[in-house]
């Protein structure tokens, strides 16, 4: 008589010590571990510009109320997003350059039945709009692509500053913008 020899499979033990062991290494490799927190980046006047321009999506509209307080996103979705922008505190004025080159007010209105302090336009190229802060005792310069955000000590300072950038790029035909989109 013949012998019939049965092929021996995996128990059950086997194949639960396997995919425990397949699921920790995917929670190594693939997971993070759920105590570790990303350090929050450090918004300051310089990095402003930069930090809107990552945060921002699409075309779309930063409005700031209550002293700049509270702060939404208008963009794709219907529904104003809240968000948080704590170094703009009590803007009191925000100032663009008119044709004969002076600082000109902007009349920002009301959102949510409340005076807007802050409103800056973001374009799905990642540009903002280019404005002049003025915090009262100091002023703001928000570049609207490249560079940094600089501080002075009074709206026509600021002015100032815009102007000679401005004129610096248009004898540069533009360079600054090339090097600074290559070195991104």
């Amino acid at each position: 008589m013949q012998q019939i020899k049965y092929k021996r499979g995996f128990t059950l033990f086997e194949l639960l010590v396997a995919i425990f062991l397949v699921g920790l290494v995917v929670y190594f490799v693939f997971a993070t571990p759920t105590g570790y927190k990303k350090p929050k980046e450090k918004i300051t006047i310089s990095n402003l510009p930069n930090y809107l321009q990552k945060n921002l999506v699409g075309d779309g509209e930063l409005i700031c109320i209550d002293h700049c307080k509270e702060c939404y996103y208008i963009g794709a979705s219907p529904k104003p997003q809240p968000f948080n922008l704590p170094i703009i505190r009590n803007v009191v004025n925000e100032y663009i350059i008119d044709r004969g080159d002076n600082p000109a007010k902007l009349e920002l209105g009301r959102f949510n039945d409340k005076k807007v302090c802050l409103r800056l336009r973001h374009y799905k190229n990642g540009s903002i709009s280019q404005v002049i802060l003025d915090l009262g005792d100091k002023s703001i310069f928000i570049p609207s692509y490249f560079g940094e955000g600089k501080e002075f000590g009074s709206v026509n300072e600021a002015a100032d500053w815009w102007l000679r950038d401005s004129q610096n790029i248009l004898r540069s035909r533009g360079d600054w913008y090339w090097k600074k989109l290559l070195l991104l």
